[in-house]
């Protein structure tokens, strides 16, 4: 029944958390079950609470998944649930601001469990940070443009145009003015002046 339950509602190759199974079954017996499934090689742990379904290459190798796709999980989204987004150097990086790829990505989220906390996933660190506003699928995109605008002269490069950079990822997000308003005060007073200082008022919707 869980094996079915699995293969019914996740892609091999697809990580997926021990607590978001919706089944009729104590979370004991769950956890033994799943243990059989895994001793039996029907399913890959990955880390404590973290599983996948083996995925084949076309060499016939099982693949294994990332640790950002498990990270990304864990603390930004679960289908189509929205609770955290990349930050600091990763989000400028992402956004074009910045040419930097950070060793550490940095992450904020509703799910985290301290304020700042170094969690490692697989052979890799993240800095999991706890959101300084509740993230929803609505607002996630204008969470987002803040978390680089309250650090933009540290995370920009010189040679990167940041003010056409931002008006671009607002109008290609549709980036809605009375949204901006609503989350803007969760964060602090130079995150206001770079928005004046960019422009970018003059392109919200």
């Amino acid at each position: 029944m869980l094996l079915e339950y699995i293969k019914n509602n996740y892609k091999p190759g697809e990580p997926f958390l021990l607590k978001n199974i919706e089944i009729d079954m104590k979370y004991a017996n769950l956890c033994q079950q799943m243990k059989k499934l895994v001793d039996d090689g029907c399913v890959c742990r990955y880390m404590d609470g973290v599983y996948y379904l083996t995925k084949e290459t076309l060499s016939g190798v099982s693949c294994c998944i990332s640790a950002d796709m498990v990270a990304e999980l864990k603390y930004i989204r679960y289908k189509d649930e929205e609770y955290g987004c990349y930050t600091g150097h990763t989000l400028a990086n992402m956004m074009g601001l910045s040419e930097q790829v950070p060793m550490v990505r940095e992450i904020v989220s509703n799910r985290a469990s301290a304020i700042t906390r170094d969690v490692r996933v697989g052979n890799f660190s993240y800095i999991i940070r706890k959101a300084t506003v509740r993230i929803t699928n609505e607002n996630v995109r204008v969470v987002m443009l803040l978390e680089v605008l309250k650090d933009i002269d540290n995370l920009a490069d010189i040679h990167i145009d940041a003010s056409k950079c931002l008006k671009d990822y607002s109008c290609r997000n549709k980036i809605k003015k009375a949204l901006v308003d609503k989350v803007i005060p969760n964060y602090p007073l130079r995150t206001y002046k770079a928005i004046y200082d960019l422009g970018l008022y003059s392109v919200f919707a």
